[in-house]
């Protein structure tokens, strides 16, 4: 297997996760261009203004785009022919699950996963995250109803890892196995 598609519900670790798999298991991502604002982070996305992002799209130098919360993402196109052509180097993304099944569909060599938490778990993350990132009562609100839909997936998927302090070495085992 060439690499993962990892997915799951808000907070489950996913960015966690594909930073620790380039970081230190030399796996590639593609670059998200995104219009939230990610100054001060580290994660592998480009914050760009929303008339740039849309002309981007318009011409197809962004591909994949799509809305979660009040902000958008997608790809650039030259990362996403990497990814679907190229069989040169192991690949993470980290996707919403939707993308993470039609990925799937188009290269069989990427498992998607996902990553799932103990309800108890999952809650103060949310928290810690609420106080951190997601400060907007209505954003917030926003996000959580677009995760309650996104986890109508979970039953599509095979490959479900736990998001805990093992969690890469059960990816990198899964990798294995395939």
């Amino acid at each position: 297997m060439r690499g993962l598609i990892l997915t799951g519900a808000l907070g489950s670790g996913k960015t966690t996760a594909q930073n620790l798999l380039v970081s230190n298991h030399n796996f590639w991502t593609p670059l998200t261009v995104t219009t939230r604002d990610v100054s001060g982070l580290e994660t592998f996305m480009l914050s760009v203004p929303f008339d740039k992002f849309t002309k981007g799209v318009n011409e197809v130098k962004y591909v994949l785009p799509y809305r979660f919360g009040q902000h958008w993402y997608a790809w650039r196109s030259s990362d996403f022919e990497h990814l679907i052509f190229s069989k040169s180097k192991r690949s993470v993304v980290n996707v919403r699950p939707y993308t993470a099944l039609l990925l799937s569909a188009f290269r069989t060599d990427l498992i998607p996963v996902w990553l799932w938490v103990e309800p108890e778990e999952l809650q103060r993350r949310l928290t810690k995250r609420a106080d951190a990132r997601d400060t907007e009562p209505e954003l917030r609100s926003l996000r959580r109803l677009q995760d309650e839909e996104d986890r109508s997936y979970e039953l599509l998927f095979s490959h479900r890892v736990r998001s805990d302090d093992k969690m890469v070495d059960s990816l990198l085992r899964l990798l294995g196995k395939n």
